[in-house]
């Protein structure tokens, strides 16, 4: 059969910036930004993007990692992709060329490539993996990051006045588990039922504190508590008050079986930056399909061209996704303002576009 797609030249760069606004964790403040722009063009003219943003202190890759990685890669190595090559084989085959442990790294290939083969066929990256979209809407779930009640109450309601109805709330700020408590309180308070809440722990309690803190936070009615515990510790965890979902656990291998089969884990929170792109990630939410696991997508703080895939992925799992956390966050602010056609004031939908529907704007050098 003849060939598609055939790469003839790549461009990587690196964008780095100061974060204006808050983009925080349990474990640190987020004052700077950096990712890697991928382009790759084929012989037919048409370019793919992806982008590489692993976060420090979270991802198990670096910036420096997944750069030299992308810069490494042989852009003639890069297999053609046939009309009778499975798209599947195609971003497999073409991953064994980058570090296997930069996973941000083959995030950008994939969504390259895919933004490369759906604009070829005229369709959007969730067209192309899932099929079609089934006209799928999801709602997106706000971040809310201000610790002062009054800031994170005005926060919250910015955030309802454009339709939002989910908001998640960090906590586990080391010996201000009370603040936060108060916190929370005030929120039910003041916004009662109308608001679901969602908690993130980023790991940060031991099984003890986990136990205790849960049964408190249970007042409350959280959607779920994320990450109470770090990775290999949510392995372990017994019955829970409040359902647990799970983010950074799912990057240990063999971890989503096993923590489909844990009945306090109901939801998967899936980072493809974290998980290795596309195909990882499909995977692991097809294991939680299987068990009536519930998943959400959301980002890492990284930059639009990762934003407009990571919803593309949302669009194409194999089940409707709870809210999404990708509304716009601080860490865009680095990145040249770049529109994500997938994102209205409280929903992702359908682009309308054929590939990721996200072009940077200068031409390949």
């Amino acid at each position: 059969m003849g060939t598609v797609i055939r790469i003839v030249a790549k461009d990587v760069r690196r964008i780095v910036g100061a974060v204006r606004g808050k983009a925080w964790s349990a474990r640190a403040a987020y004052t700077e930004r950096a990712g890697i722009l991928l382009r790759l063009a084929d012989e037919e003219g048409r370019v793919g993007v992806g982008e590489a943003s692993p976060l420090p202190g979270f991802s198990s890759d670096t910036i420096d990692r997944c750069e030299e990685t992308l810069r490494e890669l042989p852009v003639s190595d890069i297999p053609a992709l046939s009309e009778d090559l499975p798209i599947e084989t195609w971003l497999e085959t073409s991953a064994k060329l980058l570090d296997p442990l930069a996973a941000a790294a083959r995030f950008a290939l994939e969504t390259a490539l895919l933004d490369l083969a759906a604009q070829e066929r005229r369709v959007s990256i969730a067209e192309l993996l899932r099929g079609e979209t089934q006209g799928r809407t999801i709602p997106l779930a706000a971040l809310a990051q201000e610790d002062e009640a009054s800031a994170l109450l005005a926060e919250i309601r910015t955030a309802a006045a454009r339709g939002i109805e989910v908001v998640k709330i960090k906590i586990g700020r080391r010996g201000r588990f009370a603040e936060e408590i108060d916190l929370l309180r005030e929120v039910r308070e003041v916004f009662g039922s109308s608001i679901r809440l969602r908690l993130d722990a980023n790991g940060a309690w031991d099984l003890t504190e986990a136990s205790e803190n849960l049964r408190i936070l249970a007042e409350f009615e959280p959607e779920f508590v994320e990450q109470p515990v770090i990775p290999y510790l949510l392995l372990k965890m017994g019955p829970s008050p409040v359902p647990i979902a799970a983010d950074e656990t799912l990057a240990l291998p063999g971890a989503a079986e096993r923590l489909s089969l844990v009945p306090s884990c109901r939801v998967f929170v899936l980072k493809p930056m974290v998980l290795g792109g596309f195909l990882p990630t499909l995977r692991i939410a097809r294991i939680g399909k299987a068990r009536n696991v519930g998943m959400v997508v959301t980002h890492l703080f990284d930059g639009p061209i990762a934003l407009a895939a990571a919803a593309e992925l949302a669009l194409a799992l194999p089940v409707e996704p709870l809210a999404s956390g990708l509304a716009p966050h601080a860490g865009l602010t680095v990145w040249p303002d770049l529109a994500v056609p997938h994102l209205t004031e409280n929903a992702i939908r359908p682009s309308g576009c054929a590939g990721l529907g996200v072009h940077w704007p200068e031409p390949m050098p």
